[in-house]
């Protein structure tokens, strides 16, 4: 599994990041960390556009987005 940590970064970084690890890892699943509701909202809404399945859980304000 490859994982991103994109915590304290602010938008647009963590959506970049999330993008390149999703693009040059086709099929493997990849882990986003981040701390912001705007870097899940962004990465979330690049994810549906691309038409990848994702899941999203918080706990204790890191947000983990996991896509398969």
């Amino acid at each position: 599994m490859v994982e991103v940590d994109a915590q304290g970064l602010f938008c647009p970084e963590p959506l970049i990041m999330a993008k390149a690890a999703v693009d040059k890892n086709p099929g493997e699943p990849v882990r986003i960390l981040v701390d912001s509701a705007a870097a899940r909202d962004n990465i979330a809404r690049m994810l549906r556009k691309t038409k990848r399945e994702f899941s999203v859980a918080e706990n204790d304000g890191i947000i983990t987005i996991d896509v398969k």
